[in-house]
């Protein structure tokens, strides 16, 4: 139980503190849904079956089956430099470290904030 006060949300509602209104979800979802409608599928972001089985054969090399942030099991294969930045070296193995989802998730994250 939280020490804060409940809010009252732009809807109008009582929200108890550290909780999101229904309403503020729904628009949540809602802006999920238009961003993934205008982006490309995996294919055209440079990750189509060459990639796949490239990435694969990587992961199953000796030494690269833990993730080299963390130590995590590594289930990807993650660009050094993205290839959002420099589509050339999509398939440069000296560009390729592995990682675990947790590990690729925050650094393509951490990709979209820098200009």
């Amino acid at each position: 139980m939280s020490g804060r006060a409940p809010r009252i949300c732009a809807c109008g509602r009582i929200i108890p503190a550290g909780e999101r209104c229904p309403c503020q979800q729904q628009r949540d979802r809602e802006r999920r849904a238009r961003f993934d409608r205008t982006r490309p599928n995996s294919s055209q972001r440079g990750y189509d079956r060459q990639w796949q089985e490239a990435a694969k054969a990587f992961l199953a090399e000796p030494g690269n089956a833990r993730c080299s942030n963390c130590g995590a099991p590594a289930t990807c294969v993650a660009h050094i430099i993205s290839i959002k930045r420099r589509p050339d070296l999509r398939m440069v193995r000296a560009n390729w470290r592995p990682s675990c989802a947790r590990c690729n998730n925050l650094d393509t994250v951490a990709d979209r904030a820098t200009p």
